[in-house]
């Protein structure tokens, strides 16, 4: 955004009238086959992969975590006023998917990694076809020397929202129960699990010797069956939850190194999150992540908000407490279409990079990928964030239109990670604090959503046991 646009928006909302009705303090989420082998021979290798040996616990560590891919096939349609209705609502680059899972797929086999982590939402809506073609591609990184391990999202399992797009209509297609995720992933750790949870799709895995990696299984799949539509928020069951702590306890006392992933969130990405999206992080956030931490887990990948971040549990004054660090990374089809490749220094710590896609087989326009990505969400966002001011501050929809490019700003410098406004946006925001209702609370909350807690989200270093 130019500054002469920020400028104008912010002269337009300053000539807003003082809002007469308590200021909703609830903001809904802005974004809430072939068969398997027919992947096999759509990327090539670019050589040899190194593969790091199977000996002590300091042996060398590289892997890499690829989040809410959201596969799509092409052939379910991507064209049609349905097809882009869902886009308004859901901006997600659905229609460069597969490219851009491939051009992720080659820069993780260039980057030699032991193996690949994925903390759910493989498929678009948990279309059977999506999951075939998942499977089919991880089949392929599989055959380059790399193990792959994956939980389920909340869209992967028993969505009845799984459809195909023909003009102005959808149509239903198959679905997958986890009983079928399990089977289609069993070579992508269901199968090379050392324990398995007893009521949910977790599981314990070693990818390499004396690294245990605890997948944990957070989605609400049974309910979403019974209420016929995906829910979207996360738990970990009492018992999936003393599994896991059982499991970094015995990790511990046999001289292992305990890392876990899973799809919800444990630590808020920014301090207003628990209030603006509470669905993106584990019921009990702070319940679990305590737990967790208290058994002796130091580091957790997770995914579901979309955005790159890291984060530690603060106190109420704002103090993080720096013991388990929760790792998030972005969807791999939605700005900053990011991943991470992740290394065991010399130096003991675990150094996380973060890394973006750059190229695609695709048609952007002429546009650089990611100028093309940002541009999409830039496209997308404002729509929606003007009907939630509507709905939420009681907004005509010309003020809800003036505002929304702040909330726009926010939320894709949330998504890129490492956020932090501008001397003009900080003013902008002051002012809009100072300001009667509905500024006021739309200003605390927009600072919310701009302050990002420590660590930094992108490049960091993490000590990884206790």
């Amino acid at each position: 955004m130019t500054t002469n646009h920020v400028t104008r928006n912010w002269d337009k909302a300053k000539s807003l009238p003082p809002h007469t009705h308590p200021a909703r303090h609830g903001f809904s989420a802005l974004l809430a086959a072939a068969l398997a082998a027919s992947a096999f021979g759509a990327l090539a290798a670019d050589g040899p992969i190194w593969i790091g040996g199977s000996g002590p616990a300091r042996a060398p560590l590289k892997f890499a975590v690829i989040s809410d891919p959201h596969f799509y096939d092409a052939r379910l349609g991507t064209s049609g006023a349905a097809f882009e209705a869902y886009l308004a609502q859901d901006p997600k680059l659905l229609r460069e998917s597969e490219a851009i899972l491939q051009a992720a797929l080659r820069d993780i086999v260039r980057q030699k990694v032991q193996f690949l982590i994925v903390p759910g939402d493989l498929t678009k809506d948990g279309e059977l076809l999506n999951h075939l073609r998942v499977a089919g591609y991880l089949g392929w990184l599989e055959q380059q020397g790399i193990q792959i391990l994956v939980v389920p999202g909340n869209h992967d399992i028993n969505n009845h929202e799984a459809a195909a797009y023909c003009d102005d209509t959808t149509r239903p297609v198959r679905t997958v129960t986890p009983e079928q995720f399990r089977w289609i992933y069993h070579r992508f750790g269901y199968g090379q699990a050392r324990d398995h949870a007893p009521d949910s799709l977790s599981y314990l895995a070693e990818p390499r010797k004396g690294i245990w990696l605890l997948a944990l299984d957070s989605c609400k799949y049974a309910e979403s069956e019974q209420l016929g539509h995906p829910v979207v928020s996360g738990r970990l069951t009492p018992a999936t939850l003393q599994w896991a702590l059982g499991k970094i306890q015995q990790g511990q006392a046999a001289g292992k190194t305990v890392l876990a992933f899973m799809h919800h969130g444990v630590n808020p990405d920014f301090l207003a999150q628990p209030l603006l999206f509470p669905d993106y992080l584990v019921d009990d956030w702070a319940g679990v992540s305590t737990q967790l931490a208290g058994a002796g887990l130091r580091v957790i990948f997770t995914g579901h908000y979309h955005a790159q971040d890291a984060s530690y549990l603060t106190l109420p004054d704002g103090t993080p407490v720096p013991t388990l660090c929760d790792v998030e990374t972005s969807s791999l089809i939605g700005y900053p279409c990011a991943y991470r490749i992740v290394t065991r220094g010399t130096d003991g710590l675990l150094h996380i990079e973060s890394r973006r896609v750059t190229e695609i087989e695709a048609d952007t326009g002429g546009m650089p990928f990611q100028a093309y990505a940002e541009a999409f969400l830039r496209a997308r966002v404002p729509a929606i964030a003007t009907y939630q001011l509507m709905t939420q501050f009681g907004l005509t929809q010309e003020q809800a239109s003036q505002l929304a490019p702040f909330v726009t700003d926010a939320v894709v410098a949330g998504y890129a990670g490492d956020e932090m406004p501008d001397a003009q946006t900080q003013a902008i925001l002051n002012s809009f604090v100072q300001s009667p209702e509905p500024l006021h609370t739309l200003g605390l909350l927009l600072w919310g959503l701009w302050t990002d807690p420590p660590p930094a989200d992108n490049q960091l270093a993490l000590p990884f046991a206790p």
